[in-house]
């Protein structure tokens, strides 16, 4: 007895449920969460330090408007960062844990989403003039690998055994994958659009961030409809 007692006390207490080490066990996601939320805010709230004022001698009308492409691109980034945030959360909501690998894909993911304040303002200054096309394909580049990545977190999540939590409904998982690979697609054609048309891809740029954004909102309302009727 007094072996067994002194083996327990030199290996020291069990680790918590949930936690992780390189060795396999799983990580709560509380803390991936709040880093990811930290970023998503940063990225976001740079977007409109871009935006410049015009100076008391200029005239007004004429300040803004030559401003354009900088409000485009600040429109296309924040749908695009805020439609992330929104996809980002509703996978945190379908897995229960995060391992090791999982914590490395979202940190890569975090890197593109940082990177949106530099491309957007890449894109907003050049657009109109000789270098638009590397500058808007740069910018297409970093929205489909951000993009791209939550695929991937995505799938990781659904492969690996412990990570998705038991509760979450083959149904809803299988509609989150299907919206966020036809967000991936979309993104990835109006990159390629770019090479040929700068400004047209732009605007598909936000046309598709907006209604990935939006339809979440379009679905419920139609359901709401529908039960109202059958009442």
């Amino acid at each position: 007895m007094s072996d067994q007692a002194d083996m327990t006390s030199t290996s020291g207490p069990a680790p918590p449920a949930g936690a992780s080490t390189p060795d396999g066990r799983l990580l709560p996601t509380n803390r991936l969460e709040a880093f990811s939320d930290g970023v998503f805010a940063i990225a976001i709230t740079l977007l409109v330090l871009e935006l410049h004022v015009p100076a008391p001698d200029e005239p007004l009308a004429a300040a803004l408007t030559s401003e354009w492409p900088a409000y485009l691109g600040y429109f296309v980034s924040f749908a695009f960062i805020g439609g992330s945030w929104v996809a980002h959360n509703d996978l945190t909501r379908l897995i229960k844990a995060a391992d090791a690998a999982f914590l490395r894909l979202n940190l890569l993911f975090l890197l593109f989403v940082s990177l949106l304040p530099f491309s957007t303002s890449l894109m907003a200054t050049h657009l109109g003039d000789t270098g638009e096309r590397l500058a808007v394909v740069l910018f297409g580049l970093n929205l489909t690998l951000a993009a791209l990545m939550i695929d991937v977190l995505l799938g990781h999540a659904v492969r690996t055994e412990g990570l998705a939590d038991d509760a979450v409904d083959e149904e809803e998982l299988r509609q989150f994958e299907k919206q966020r690979r036809a967000a991936l697609i979309s993104q990835a054609v109006a990159t390629a659009g770019a090479m040929l048309l700068p400004k047209v891809a732009v605007v598909a740029f936000l046309v598709v961030s907006v209604v990935f954004l939006v339809a979440p909102l379009l679905r419920a309302y139609r359901r709401r409809r529908r039960s109202s009727r059958g009442r």
